[in-house]
């Protein structure tokens, strides 16, 4: 019988973990800032994080200062696309579905997010030059489908629901492809760096990137409109979806390769089922646990599988250099 890597297991429960906090933020608590411009709250949420994050990279600033080049490249599209944009773009497409006037429902968001493992899984190839079994694409395959149909079962949520060319749907097509590209260019910062240090760099960063962002447009003058529930949330955020879930994906990332995390941050649909259940009482009819329970099995036989060990030093000289 096959024996199941520890480290592998471990990763993948954080990364999992991870995508769970983040399913908390987008249905219960980025809504309550819809007044408020996306910027701003970027620029909150990672700068209230970076405070939290501060001793950690203290702690390694020895690592910071060994750096290559190569890595910080890596740390600024992270930065870039998965801080300030992918952050921005979901909440966006968030904002736009709640938005009564767009009359766009959440499957626009839910639905086209699961193109963020097909990215991750092209350029986890072509940048990383990661070797996986052939039966990992076929169970990666199987998960990216249950969690396309967890997303059509719900009630409410119909195929003809999506909406090619509005809001909801462009900044969703973009959050996917900035956070699956983020997850191939996070493997490659973390090589070198403690996931603490790596967490803490990466909020610094965009807190830097967001304070650019909205300085011109004044949007920092907006923050006197912030109630001490908003205030409240920020902080919980910060300690959820936040520092914390990220804090908890680098973890992660260290122990497994960028495509297998990419397929753990499927937890996003499959959790966001599971809380509905508990907080609105909203049960799940039989398309919806025949994908729940092909999801949990592919996440399964994604962990037992070993990579290809098969690699020649031209691929590997390459991986380095990058």
């Amino acid at each position: 019988m096959q024996k199941i890597n520890i480290s592998i297991v471990s990763g993948a429960l954080a990364v999992g973990l991870a995508a769970l906090l983040w399913s908390l933020d987008g249905v219960f608590i980025r809504p309550q800032f819809y007044r408020f411009p996306a910027g701003l709250l970027v620029f909150l949420e990672h700068a209230l994080g970076f405070l939290v994050l501060l001793p950690f990279l203290i702690r390694g600033w020895k690592e910071v200062r060994k750096m290559p080049l190569q890595d910080w490249a890596s740390l600024g599209w992270i930065c870039l696309w998965g801080g300030l944009l992918g952050t921005l773009f979901i909440t966006r497409a968030f904002f736009a579905a709640y938005d009564p006037q767009t009359g766009t429902t959440l499957a626009t968001v839910v639905i086209l997010q699961k193109l963020q493992p097909v990215f991750a899984l092209l350029l986890a190839r072509l940048i990383l030059k990661e070797q996986l079994r052939r039966d990992f694409y076929i169970w990666a395959l199987i998960a990216i489908l249950a969690a396309y149909m967890l997303a059509f079962a719900k009630p409410g949520m119909q195929l003809r629901d999506i909406r090619l060319v509005d809001p909801a749907a462009f900044y969703a097509l973009l959050a996917a492809f900035a956070f699956g590209s983020s997850t191939v260019f996070g493997k490659h910062f973390t090589r070198n760096l403690r996931f603490e240090t790596a967490t803490a760099l990466r909020f610094g960063g965009t807190m830097l990137l967001a304070l650019v962002f909205i300085f011109p447009s004044g949007q920092l003058s907006q923050i006197s409109g912030l109630e001490p529930l908003h205030w409240k949330l920020l902080v919980l955020i910060v300690f959820s979806s936040g520092a914390l879930s990220m804090f908890i994906y680098y973890f992660g990332l260290k122990r497994i390769p960028a495509s297998v995390a990419s397929i753990f941050e499927l937890v996003w649909p499959l959790s966001a089922l599971v809380l509905d259940y508990f907080i609105h009482g909203s049960t799940l009819n039989l398309l919806q646990y025949l994908a729940a329970a092909a999801l949990l099995t592919a996440f399964y036989m994604i962990i037992r599988s070993k990579p290809e060990k098969a690699r020649n030093k031209k691929e590997a000289e390459i991986e380095s250099a990058l």
